[in-house]
């Protein structure tokens, strides 16, 4: 059976550090982030490319891993095929707040070379990732995790598969579903 490994978050949340610190070396890694940088592509054209990159992959029905805020509903349809090509989909959701501190973390980025995100889109895309992750995307994983990224070591606070979880952390997963209903 393939695999894909999906990283999940807001804009800031942490996912490229986090994957490439579990990701094995071997595994084809999809980041618009890094397509951007290393092809001087515009971010749409950078966008688009992981896109073909991923429909390819599944294509090929090879292992793959990429990294997405989950900010739309735009990534169903590519869900849909992941399950029907018979996929094992695993999902790590990064979640960070308050949105300030994302904030605070594009800012440092930004000193370090990394790209800019205006603020008006990390605010937006904030409630939308965190509500369509738990609405939607998380029903066609066949194993998620929500991780508390706020500090320098990542702690799971719940562990699931589709509808079923198991709370590790039960005041942090409160503040979570939270977070999903007021954003």
């Amino acid at each position: 059976m393939s695999r894909v490994l999906i990283f999940a978050g807001a804009n800031g949340a942490g996912k490229t550090t986090f994957a490439k610190s579990i990701l094995e070396p071997n595994l084809v890694f999809i980041n618009a982030d890094d397509i951007q940088r290393q092809e001087r592509l515009a971010d749409i054209e950078a966008g688009q490319k992981a896109l073909k990159l991923i429909d390819d992959s599944i294509s090929k029905k090879i292992n793959f891993a990429f990294e997405t805020t989950l900010a739309g509903i735009g990534l169903k349809k590519r869900f849909e095929h992941l399950k029907r090509r018979r996929y094992f989909v695993e999902i790590y959701y990064l979640f960070v707040y308050p949105v300030e501190l994302l904030l605070e973390r594009i800012k440092e980025r930004l000193k370090k070379g990394g790209h800019p995100v205006p603020e008006v889109d990390v605010k937006r895309r904030y409630g939308r990732s965190l509500k369509n992750f738990w609405e939607t995307y998380r029903f066609y994983a066949d194993v998620w995790k929500i991780i508390n990224n706020n500090e320098v070591e990542a702690r799971t606070i719940a562990i699931g598969r589709k509808e079923y979880f198991l709370m590790l952390d039960e005041p942090e997963f409160r503040i979570f579903k939270e977070k999903v209903k007021n954003g």
